[in-house]
C-alpha cells in the first residue's frame, strides 16, 4: 500500500524516516487557519491536508499539524504557528521565556474520503532567556518556519527546563500516536 506524507517538512520527514517508515512527501497546498482554540485549528489543519492529498491517490495519507499555546494570553494572541520572520522568532520566544507552554499537533489519517483524526499536546517550561540570548537565536535563523518560533531539537533545547509528554510532538509529530494511527490502518514501521 502507497503511504503518503502530506507535508514536506524536514522534521516530520526526519521522525518518520528515523522511526523505519517508507512514505512519499507531498506538499498538500491546503489554506491553513487559526482559530480560538488549539485543538481545533490542529485537528483541522491536519484533516484537511490529509483529504487534499488523499483526493488525488489511493494511497494512505498522513497529514499534521502543529502549534504552541500559551495559556493566559488574550484570544487571538495565544496561538502561535509557524514564526514567518526573525521578528516573529524574536517576539514568539520573548513571550515564552520564563513560562509554560503546550504545543499540539493535529494528526490525521485519510484513505480517500475517510479520515480519522486525532490530537497531542505536550507541555513545555523554557527558563528566562535572555534579550541578547534570543538575539543570538533569532540570527541563526533556526527559529524561522518553527511553531512557537524555535526548534527543541537543536539549539533551543539549552532554553527548556522541563517537558511533560512526548518529545517527538515538540519537534512537529508524535510518533507514538501516529504510529498507533497507522499501524490501524495498515502501515507498520516494519514488515509483518
Amino acid at each position: 500500500m502507497q503511504f503518503i506524507l502530506a507535508s514536506e517538512s524536514a522534521r516530520r520527514v526526519d521522525l518518520l524516516r528515523s522511526a523505519g517508515f517508507a512514505f512519499e512527501a507531498r506538499k498538500s497546498g491546503f489554506p491553513e487557519k487559526t482559530f480560538d482554540d488549539p485543538r481545533e485549528t490542529v485537528e483541522y489543519n491536519a484533516r484537511g491536508k490529509a483529504l487534499a492529498v488523499a483526493a488525488e491517490t489511493d494511497g494512505l495519507v498522513l497529514g499534521s499539524d502543529t502549534v504552541v499555546h500559551v495559556p493566559g494570553l488574550p484570544k487571538g494572541e495565544s496561538i502561535f504557528g509557524q514564526a514567518g520572520s526573525p521578528e516573529d522568532v524574536r517576539r514568539m520566544l520573548g513571550t515564552l521565556a520564563g513560562r509554560a507552554h503546550e504545543v499540539y499537533s493535529g494528526v490525521a489519517v485519510a484513505r480517500g474520503a475517510d479520515v480519522v483524526v486525532r490530537h497531542a499536546v505536550t507541555t513545555v517550561r523554557m527558563r528566562s532567556i535572555s534579550e541578547e540570548e534570543i538575539a543570538a537565536y533569532t540570527a541563526t535563523g533556526d527559529g524561522e518556519g518553527k511553531a512557537g518560533g524555535y526548534a527543541i531539537q537543536g539549539r533551543a533545547a539549552m532554553f527548556v527546563e522541563w517537558i511533560g509528554g512526548d518529545y517527538t510532538n515538540v519537534v512537529g509529530l508524535p510518533l507514538a500516536l501516529t504510529a498507533r494511527m497507522l499501524a490501524d490502518s495498515g502501515v507498520r514501521w516494519y514488515s509483518s
